[in-house]
């Protein structure tokens, strides 16, 4: 899209059509469906409303799914209680949830519950809406009256209250744990969970199960609080076509077979979603006889758009809309203070997205400024290298000739992938411009006056400081360990690749094993505390142990690097140093202070400055294991640059971040250069 080379058709998530419709990327497909004689009646009318904007439409519907209660049938029969019906209440729900929730071997810790819950927005607005309560005005403008009403903080409460009053859901860790670990859909399967909300994509899964002979399933609709109406949502994606296609009429046709009724067959093989075409969606209830697609197909006429499709860049808000019920769940704050506080908050930024809406989107070629610097930036370089030519004696000449010759490669390389982002990305900071918009209006110190002013940057940049706590203390013991792998001791080489291996294997995969051992109910670290008698942990979920979690990990994880590093710098220790001082009758210790570690001194002072450096720029780590979370206290600077950059799109406030890191970065390695680079000898 940005290259004016788009594709004639491509799959839009709902979430994004607010934004692709605000900056009239997409093709209006009505005008060529009436043409193409194209019956837009074939599909579920609510779901082609989530692409619609008043007559104008925007996506042919793919397929969708509401949200439906996946019960374990097997569980309720053991229990003898009767299946739920679509007329069920909360009180039914909870009810049944206490009567399935058991210490099922008497050693007083519950073995199987009746729900579950964890802190994702597209799970529990549902309950929100089945109360009726909201998190938005009608009209997308405001929270405040709606966040912070009795309605919608009592779904909050209840929602809550059925891990944290009534234990019958267990404690899965962060939605952030929950969802990349996939543990309540495990638990479901392995019958420790009676009762979880998911979505049709996950039948797949569950249907091998059930022809396997493991699971029992049964599916209902969510149940209403007494005396609401029944409501859910519809999560779908659509074909669409831009906006600067060059083959509209073709483009509408391929969408349109996209979204029609062979296709549909097709994909409806895999059960991985509803259907949008009503003809398929019938064949498709026919051929189950399981009964589960009926039951998701009755939901059809209840369900609603979810905000995402309806205002723009809404993503922002389901990440403050989730630190709010932290804040409540993880940080047991009061409900109606929270929320109106977190409702003022999300009324700024709705506010600031609406000042972007009009904006509208313009292919690269018009991006101007890109080339520009880099036109720029070369010729600064070529007059440099100039310069240093021209002053070079007439026996200098030929060889700065030649060293330029050699250079010139990794010149134009650090010219295009360095230097120019780098003093782009200067400019960027001073003004504000949206990815996909070329209009880049001047705000001077605008961005920079924001940062001052916004807590979260202030807090992601003290986490950051406290993070970089890894750095002596991972130091510290990949130190000690080098000097016991220096030894000559039998099996020492495979003890040394022992300790390496963690630095050559897949960061996320470590991560994401690392996210299971800090599991608060099913994980290694808390069994063995356990073992010592000491009480558990909530690790990553906790605002306390969250950042200390991902310290541990982080030395852990970086202890082999560290350890090579140092045991090549004490085998280029000349032993007969250490002889000497044997000698002379000095003790171990004080060989290491006295002889040691003076001459490890420039193996130290690289450590040193290296792993502050990769400190400051953590990501990965955050990014796998919390997200930031819980209630950013994990929250770093990269990974809030990360953020403002890709996920609300604003590329100047994102620079002007990242040239105040660097800044910190370059003072930082300074000092370290002006305190300790003077006593390190390298000869």
């Amino acid at each position: 899209l940005a290259a004016d080379e788009p594709p004639d058709v491509f799959l839009l998530d709902s979430k994004l059509i607010p934004t692709f419709t605000n900056k009239r990327i997409l093709l209006d497909l009505r005008p060529l469906a009436l043409q193409l004689n194209i019956d837009t009646t074939q599909w579920f009318s609510n779901a082609v409303q989530i692409a619609q904007r008043g007559n104008a439409l925007y996506a042919f519907p793919k397929g969708f799914t509401p949200l439906m209660i996946f019960y374990n049938k097997e569980l309720f029969d053991r229990a003898g209680i009767s299946y739920p019906g679509n007329d069920w209440t909360w009180g039914d729900f909870l009810s049944i949830a206490q009567k399935l929730t058991r210490d099922l071997d008497g050693d007083g810790t519950t073995d199987q519950f009746g729900a579950s819950f964890s802190n994702y927005f597209y799970f529990w607005i549902t309950w929100v809406w089945s109360a009726g309560g909201d998190v938005l005005d009608p009209q997308g403008m405001r929270a405040t009256g709606t966040l912070n009403s009795p309605s919608t903080e009592e779904a909050l409460t209840f929602l809550i209250d059925l891990q944290k009053r009534h234990k019958v859901a267990p404690n899965t860790g962060s939605w952030v744990q929950s969802e990349k670990t996939g543990i309540n859909v495990q638990l479901f399967m392995n019958g420790k969970i009676a009762m979880i909300l998911d979505g049709h994509w996950r039948l797949p899964r569950l249907l091998r199960q059930i022809e396997d002979g493991k699971l029992k399933l049964g599916v209902v609709s969510l149940p209403r609080r007494h005396g609401s109406k029944r409501v859910n949502v519809m999560y779908e994606s659509g074909w669409s076509v831009p906006a600067n296609t060059k083959h509209p009429k073709e483009a509408v046709l391929l969408a349109a077979f996209m979204a029609g009724e062979t296709a549909n067959r097709l994909r409806a093989a895999r059960r991985l979603e509803i259907p949008s075409v009503r003809k398929v969606a019938e064949e498709l209830i026919a051929d189950d006889t399981l009964g589960l697609e009926r039951a998701f197909v009755s939901e059809v006429p209840y369900c609603r758009q979810p905000w995402g499709s309806i205002v723009e860049r809404f993503s922002e808000i389901e990440w403050t809309l989730q630190d709010a019920v932290d804040e409540v769940m993880i940080g047991n704050q009061p409900m109606h203070e929270t929320m109106t506080e977190y409702a003022a908050r999300i009324d700024r930024q709705l506010a600031g997205i609406r000042e972007h809406e009009a904006l509208a989107f313009k292919p690269l070629r018009q991006h101007s400024e890109i080339l520009e610097f880099l036109l720029a930036v070369g010729a600064i370089v070529l007059l440099l290298s100039a310069i240093l030519y021209a002053r070079a004696t007439a026996r200098e000449k030929q060889s700065t000739k030649t060293a330029l010759s050699f250079l010139a490669p990794s010149l134009l390389h650090l010219t295009v992938f360095v230097f120019t982002p780098i003093i782009f990305a200067a400019y960027l900071s001073l003004h504000r411009w949206d990815v996909v918009v070329a209009d880049k209006p001047f705000v001077g110190l605008g961005n920079f006056k924001e940062m001052a002013s916004d807590p979260n940057f202030w807090n992601a940049l003290k986490n950051t400081f406290y993070y970089i706590l890894n750095v002596p203390i991972g130091m510290i013991i990949s130190l000690g360990i080098a000097l016991v792998m220096n030894h000559r001791l039998k099996g020492v080489t495979f003890l040394r690749a022992l300790y390496f291996l963690p630095s050559v294997t897949s960061f996320v995969a470590i991560a994401l094993v690392w996210m299971w051992i800090y599991h608060p109910t099913f994980g290694a670290a808390n069994a063995l505390l356990g073992l010592v008698g000491l009480g558990p942990l909530q690790w990553l979920n906790a605002t306390e142990t969250a950042m200390l979690s991902v310290i541990i990990f982080s030395v852990w994880l970086g202890l082999g690097y560290q350890m090579v590093i140092f045991l090549a710098g004490l085998q280029g220790i000349p032993e007969h140093l250490l002889d000497a001082a044997r000698i002379d009758g000095a003790t171990p210790w004080q060989r290491f202070w006295r002889v040691t570690f003076p001459l490890l001194k420039p193996t130290t002072f690289f450590i040193l400055v290296t792993s502050l450096i990769s400190s400051f720029q953590v990501f990965t780590s955050i990014y796998v294991m919390t997200a930031g979370g819980p209630v950013r206290s994990t929250d770093v600077i990269v990974y809030h640059i990360y953020q403002a950059a890709w996920e609300e799109l604003r590329m100047g406030y994102a620079s002007a971040m990242a040239w105040v890191l660097f800044v910190i970065i370059v003072i930082i390695t300074w000092i370290q250069f002006r305190l300790m680079g003077r006593e390190v000898d390298y000869s």
